[in-house]
Order: C-alpha cells, then structure tokens, then sequence
C-alpha cells in the first residue's frame, strides 16, 4: 500500500509490514523535509495581501468608534476562489462561492481579523490551525 514511501519500494514489503508503516507515516516526515515542503509552498504564493485587525476607541459619550488597521504589513498570499453547489429545498441547488486564502504557514490569524487583497475586503471565517505538519495556513474567507 505505502510502497513508495520513504525507503521501502513497491513489491517489497508483506501486508502485515505495510501495517507497520502505514503507523509509521506519522513520524516518517523530518523536521528538513518539512522545512522543505514550507518553502516550496511560499514559492507558490503570487500575491499580496493585509491582515486587519479591530480596534475600538471610546467616543466620550459611552460608545466606541472603530478602525481596521493592517497587523503584520504586507506579506505574500494565494487567493482560490472556487464555485460551489448546495442543495437547498425542492431540489434545488443554489451556487455559492468558497474563499481560500493560503499564507506562511506560520502567519497569526484568527477568525477576528479581516483581509484586504485585489481591492476586496474579506472576513475571516476559519483557520486550519489543528492540523499535523502544517506546510501552508489555509483561511476561509467571505467578501464584506
């Protein structure tokens, strides 16, 4: 099944050792692989994008003004934007567009902050953080 991986080749191992290495896969990528796969990953990021964040200021009269302003500078991102179907009552379908924005994986984002890019405004809508051997940060993305 894995008998392309790392040093085993396909036809050379029994199924009960294809088992073992399948557990295996977990710790099979080093921390140079990984390094690896992070800057070819950077390379493939054509674009520039701001993150935002809130701030508020009281306004002396009990409430708050607020102000986006940029968090980390500029730094280098990818836009997808894809179309999706989804079903809604009486068979229906119903076309929506999903936003990904991938960054460097080890960029601080969270579902507080907005995107400036191409012009547009963005909301953050989610963040991939639990996930194992993050190469890239992928972010969900809604058009303000």
């Amino acid at each position: 099944m894995f008998g392309a991986i790392g040093q085993y080749s396909i036809g050379q191992a029994t199924e009960a050792e294809e088992d073992t290495q399948a557990g295996a896969l977990l710790d099979m990528l080093s921390s140079e692989e990984l390094a690896y796969m992070r800057t070819g990953t950077g390379l493939l990021m054509p674009d520039t994008c701001n993150l935002l964040t809130l701030t508020t200021t009281p306004d002396g009269m009990g409430g708050y003004s607020e102000a986006w302003g940029t968090a980390a500078g500029t730094i280098t991102c990818r836009l997808d934007i894809t179309r999706k179907m989804e079903g809604q009552g009486g068979a229906s379908l119903r076309e929506y567009q999903e936003t990904v924005l991938s960054l460097p994986y080890n960029t601080t984002v969270d579902v507080n902050y907005r995107v400036e890019h191409g012009g547009y405004t963005y909301n953050v809508t989610s963040v991939n953080n639990d996930q194992s051997w993050i190469a890239v940060k992928r972010v969900m993305l809604e058009r303000v």
